[in-house]
């Protein structure tokens, strides 16, 4: 399977300062109906570049919380969060889009557009930018790593779950991220099809050096990890890499 291209000027993160560094953060929820939701409480914690780690913990204990405040899809409400050595808390306008595009973000759900083929999900995050080379050739060379070679102009409902997971994918390494965030990955996949995702999530890292952390259920996926922190109630109450 073929590489994705890494364009020039671009590396891999160097192992003096963590990928990711959070201190003290705290985020909660409030509702009408009831009390104040604690989704993370006072959370310390570090992350090396390169390193795979799977974040464990029930419905609802913080984990999916934790990796959308690292990738700011949300605010917390106290603690600072630095990804490769810059602060990311309460960054907004331009500063909040760079950060994104340093961070690829695969969901259980896909999140494709439906009207959109393979290509054009994967080349959509790159529309509000110029960028450096050609958007569909990118695109093309992505779907061809992922396995997806031929697929370019089907749109998602003419994909199986598991090739719909691979475009996300495809879509998520499209601005040659530092750090892949993966929520559930394969939660609404078979055991086949998600071992195949993860090998392939897996094959990215150890060909071009990106962080991965990923959100799971999943005992035997987490044991493929280098570390694995568990979250329960907001709180991290266990991390083999600690």
């Amino acid at each position: 399977m073929a590489s994705p291209v890494v364009e020039p000027g671009s590396s891999s993160p160097g192992k003096s300062q963590p990928m990711v560094r959070v201190t003290g953060l705290s985020k909660s929820y409030r509702t009408e109906a009831s009390e104040p939701i604690h989704a993370c409480r006072d959370i310390d914690f570090e992350m090396d570049g390169g390193e795979i780690v799977a974040v464990m913990g029930p419905s609802g204990s913080g984990k999916s919380t934790l990796l959308h405040l690292i990738g700011a899809l949300d605010t917390p409400d106290s603690g600072t969060i630095e990804v490769a050595g810059e602060s990311v808390t309460g960054v907004k306008g331009r500063r909040l889009a760079e950060h994104r595009r340093r961070i690829g973000f695969v969901f259980q759900r896909f999140h494709l557009l439906p009207t959109l083929t393979a290509a054009d999900n994967v080349i959509a995050p790159l529309l509000p930018y110029r960028v450096g080379f050609d958007k569909r050739a990118r695109a093309k060379q992505l779907l061809g790593a992922v396995g997806l070679t031929g697929r370019e102009d089907s749109l998602p409902s003419k994909l199986s779950g598991g090739q719909q997971q691979r475009v996300a994918i495809a879509r998520a390494l499209v601005n040659d991220p530092m750090l892949v965030l993966a929520d559930e990955p394969t939660g609404n996949l078979d055991s086949q099809t998600g071992n195949e995702i993860i090998d392939l999530l897996f094959g990215l890292r150890d060909r071009l050096g990106t962080s991965l952390m990923i959100a799971t259920h999943d005992p035997g996926l987490a044991a493929r990890c280098g570390r694995v922190v568990q979250v329960r109630d907001g709180r991290i109450t266990e991390d083999t890499g600690a």
